[in-house]
């Protein structure tokens, strides 16, 4: 192994986990958890693996892939083992590990206790790599970091001091579901490092976002729904989001999300869905069916859905359907199909009696 990465290895096993081992390092947690694995993938292989890299003079054993050992009176041709579902558990269980839960957040003073603003949160595909040589405009890890949190305090900023908030993560908060960067068919996604790195980047994104909304509303209620890109992955970022705010009784992760949330405020019916499965008509129908006494109790009903990263607007049967534009950049995918959507953040504001009745957009 490198000497960085015995240092990480060491670090760990001394200090009981990666996150208190890059906490004494002085490093980033993403770096010292990549360095471990790597250490670790080291101190696992065969001891004649160990000891044709020694010889060859390699140290690094996490690009190691396969090859020859050859001896004077036999040659072995070996491929180091490959476990993707175990990769990926370990990722996520490094990415909880020593969570802290959420430091006091100071409320505000004077807050309009009939009102709710929404935040919605569609499409950050957060672990994405893109460029556009027309515009000069990349995307990635640190950008779409910069973006979100940067984008929701002027939101945030600029919206009324209502009582209560939901933030609406609504699918695809991340590019790639898993490690294999691809998509559900095996399409091969843009994308920016390692999914560790995307998976530690989102966590860190939304918290930061959800406790902005937090230092402005009293009452926090966050959903993180499923999208066709992180079909999987989205439930590490809410169990990692419902650790963090476990002791914080003014945030309230909705733990079972799934594909659907709905929520009454007063006259006012909230319901999020990704848009990928479904129609608007046909989520509207099943809208009703699926909540016919909140249905009945309200006036005001709105279905929120993103997934074609444009924005549209439309009455179905007594029910706003509005689909939100993406927050993340173009991949080059949609830029060579001449995709042309920009992206924006919101934030909503509903009276329990007069449905909508402020509306924030700040384009990114």
């Amino acid at each position: 192994m490198t000497p960085a990465q015995k240092i990480a290895y060491d670090a760990v096993n001394k200090y009981g986990g990666i996150r208190p081992a890059a906490k004494e390092l002085n490093q980033a947690h993403s770096g010292v958890a990549r360095k471990f694995r790597a250490a670790k993938k080291f101190l696992e292989a065969d001891d004649a693996i160990q000891l044709a890299m020694s010889s060859s003079g390699m140290s690094d054993a996490s690009v190691l892939h396969s090859g020859w050992i050859k001896s004077d009176t036999s040659s072995l041709y070996f491929q180091m083992p490959k476990s993707p579902t175990e990769d990926i558990s370990t990722v996520v269980r490094e990415s909880f590990e020593n969570i802290p839960a959420c430091p006091v957040i100071l409320g505000p003073d004077n807050t309009d206790e009939d009102t709710i603003t929404v935040y919605p949160l569609f499409d950050c595909h957060i672990g994405m790599k893109a460029y556009e040589p027309e515009t000069g405009e990349a995307y990635d890890n640190e950008i779409a970091e910069e973006r979100i949190v940067g984008g929701i305090g002027k939101c945030i900023a600029r919206a009324p001091n209502s009582e209560d908030a939901l933030v609406i993560i609504g699918g695809d908060v991340l590019h790639a579901n898993d490690a294999t960067g691809m998509t559900q068919s095996g399409h091969v996604l843009d994308v920016a490092g390692q999914w560790h790195e995307a998976l530690d980047c989102a966590i860190r994104t939304m918290a930061a976002s959800i406790e902005k909304v937090a230092a402005k509303h009293r009452k926090v209620t966050v959903t993180c729904i499923r999208g066709n890109h992180d079909r999987d992955g989205y439930l590490a970022v809410l169990y990692a989001l419902l650790e963090r705010y476990r002791t914080n009784n003014r945030i309230d992760v909705q733990k079972y999300s799934g594909d659907f949330f709905a929520m009454e405020f007063g006259k006012v019916m909230l319901v999020t869905h990704h848009g990928d499965k479904a129609k608007a008509e046909r989520l509207v129908m099943h809208m009703a069916d699926q909540w016919p006494e909140m249905w009945g109790r309200t006036r005001f009903r709105h279905y929120f859905t993103g997934h074609l990263h444009h924005a549209k607007l439309i009455d179905i049967g007594g029910v706003q359907v509005e689909q939100f534009r993406a927050i993340g950049g173009r991949d080059s995918y949609s830029a060579s199909n001449a995709y042309s959507s920009k992206s924006d953040m919101q934030a909503i504001t509903f009276s329990k009696l007069m449905g909508e009745i402020s509306r924030v957009k700040v384009a990114l």
